[in-house]
This record gives C-alpha cells, sequence and structure tokens, in this order.
C-alpha cells in the first residue's frame, strides 16, 4: 500500500502552493436547504463545480444512478435502500450541509492545469446499518454466516474498502491507493471498526499529477460475484492545487535523481546554494552545490521534502518523496 502523507504548509521556500478553491458541494443548488438530494434524475449526466468534473449516470428503466449524487440528507439511523443518500455523520465534513455520494462506480476530473491533494471520506448511513446489522442481501459484519444463513468462509473477518485509482490527464501515469471503510479482521476484535467520522484522505504521495481518480468498492462480502454490502460512500472538502505549484526558472538547470528515494539523493545540475526542507519547513540541510552534491536521506523519516538550489540567476525547487 503506497504511503500518503499530508502537506502541513501552504508556503514553503518560495514555492507558491497556488491552493485551489475548496469543493464543498455547498455550491450546488438543492431543491431545500435539508434533507433533499440531487442524483442526475433530469438526465444532465456529469456535472461540474468549480475545476472537478463528477461522473453521473441515470438509468431511466429502474430509476437508479452510479457515479456521485449531491445530498444534504441528516437521517443517521434509518436503514435501508430508501435512506442511501444520507452520510452516518448527519452532515458535511466541515459541520457543513451539502456532500457527495458516491455509488458503485465513478471518476473525478479535474481541469488540466489543477492537481488534486485531498479529499475527506466518510461512511453512508445505508452501508454502515447494513454492515452492523445485516439485511436480506448482506451479512452483519463480524459474523461467520452469510445474509442466506449459511457459513460465508470468512469467520467473520469483514472488510469494506475502496480503492481510490489516480491517473494524470494523459494518462501516462496511473496508480493506486485502498482506503478501509470498515475492517474486522483485527485479531483483538475491540479494534473492529466502521467509519463514522470525516477521514482526509492526501493524494501528495503520488509522484505525477493526479487529475482524475477512479473509485472501485471491495468487500468481504460477495455472492456470484458481486458484492452484498452496498457499494457507497460519501466525500466532502476535495482540494486541488494549481500546477504552478512550485517555482520554476528556465535559466537554472538541475535534475534529482532517484525520486522517490530511499538512501542517496543525488542532484546534478547548475552552482549554488542548496538548501532542503522537510514539508513543516524544518531545515534539513544547507549547503554550496558546486555542480554535484550527494544527499543522504537514509535516516530521514519517509515523506515530502522541498529541495531549492539559488544563484545569480534566481532559484528552482524541486520536490521529493522518500
Amino acid at each position: 500500500m503506497k504511503k500518503i502523507y499530508f502537506l502541513t504548509t501552504a508556503l514553503l521556500l518560495g514555492a507558491n502552493i497556488n491552493a485551489q478553491p475548496l469543493i464543498d458541494f455547498e455550491s450546488f443548488s438543492l431543491p431545500a436547504a435539508v434533507d433533499t438530494f440531487y442524483n442526475g434524475a433530469d438526465g444532465a449526466g456529469d456535472f461540474t463545480i468549480n475545476y472537478a468534473t463528477f461522473s453521473n449516470v441515470y438509468n431511466t428503466q429502474f430509476n437508479s444512478w452510479t457515479g456521485f449524487s449531491v445530498s444534504n440528507m441528516t437521517d443517521t439511523l434509518t436503514a435501508g435502500f430508501g435512506n442511501q443518500y444520507s452520510c452516518i455523520v448527519g452532515e458535511g465534513a466541515t459541520n457543513s450541509s451539502n456532500y457527495g455520494v458516491f455509488n458503485f462506480d465513478g471518476t473525478i476530473t479535474v481541469n488540466a492545469n489543477i492537481r488534486l491533494q485531498s479529499f475527506s471520506i466518510t461512511n453512508t448511513t445505508y452501508a454502515t446499518i447494513s454492515m452492523q446489522e445485516g439485511d436480506s442481501f448482506a451479512k452483519k459484519f463480524g459474523d461467520s454466516l452469510g445474509a442466506d444463513g449459511m457459513v460465508d468462509g470468512t469467520n467473520g473477518e469483514d472488510f469494506l474498502k475502496v480503492w481510490i485509482i489516480a491517473e494524470d490527464l494523459a494518462n501516462t501515469n496511473k496508480d493506486s491507493i485502498e482506503y478501509f471503510l470498515a475492517d474486522y479482521r483485527f485479531a483483538d476484535s475491540t479494534q473492529d471498526y466502521i467509519l463514522d467520522t470525516w477521514n482526509n484522505i492526501d493524494l501528495i504521495g503520488f509522484t505525477f499529477d493526479v487529475q482524475k481518480i477512479t473509485f472501485r468498492m471491495e468487500s468481504s462480502d460477495n455472492s456470484f460475484g458481486f458484492m452484498n454490502t452496498p457499494a457507497y460512500f460519501a466525500i466532502d472538502n476535495i482540494q486541488g492545487q494549481g500546477l504552478q505549484g512550485l517555482d520554476e526558472n528556465d535559466a537554472i538547470s538541475i535534475s534529482v535523481f532517484p525520486n522517490p528515494v530511499e538512501n542517496v539523493l543525488t542532484v546534478s545540475g547548475d552552482q549554488g546554494n542548496l538548501t532542503l526542507l522537510d514539508i513543516s519547513g524544518k531545515l534539513i540541510l544547507q549547503s554550496v552545490h558546486s555542480g554535484e552534491s550527494k544527499i543522504d536521506m537514509t535516516n530521514l523519516d519517509n515523506g515530502i521534502y522541498l529541495l531549492k538550489i539559488e544563484n545569480t540567476s534566481g532559484s528552482v525547487t524541486r520536490r521529493i518523496i522518500k
């Protein structure tokens, strides 16, 4: 599983992070201030909020949808499919009204000059109560029996997770991480959990510009190749960053490798003063760069670092991942 790191500062070493407006779904107009939703029933299909486009497919034959909807539902108690638009927190990620709801299969795509940084996630009420209590289709998590009353082979070691598949718009880079929305596989059953708070997922650890994320759900409870657990989650507070995030200077030429680095980072190119900071702004190293430098990062913590070379022509900054 790829390590994901949290950006803790917006301005380091002269690097303009150029954060874009937070997509918190509040600008999306819903029919009422509370307990309403939009699911694409008008046939409009994919919808855009600020710099991000959310996939939506509505099936008029079955009055069903996949992809994303927008909701301000507050019901944290009612079980079943009829309450598919409520998140288990009952409100948005920062005590706001609106949030997004994902169902089964969907993609978020941003403009070409944006990369995705992070988003918040939690369970829906529908999925939470299904996992807690079971229903006519899905098992109760932690139970060794399926919804049909037969031993299902899991020994109660159940889970629900989402695969977050990240790509750039050119489709030249692709990678993924997994995030558990529920996990009952611990040796100590007191550690078993179903996520019932808003949690942040960072995308900064990817080595390319994340401009498209596709979501796939996976559960321990399946029949005939299909998930029994409701394939839903709620999403909010999507943060983007302008691609002009770090200083570039055509008058200065440097290369850094390998990146990501495990042990020794090699810096080659124009001479200047070299500075290395961690993502919190803490100074790690300062030295004179005379064309080639070797930086031993073996004992540094995994994370994001910023490397700057500065001379009379200006400065250039590179993001280093360990």
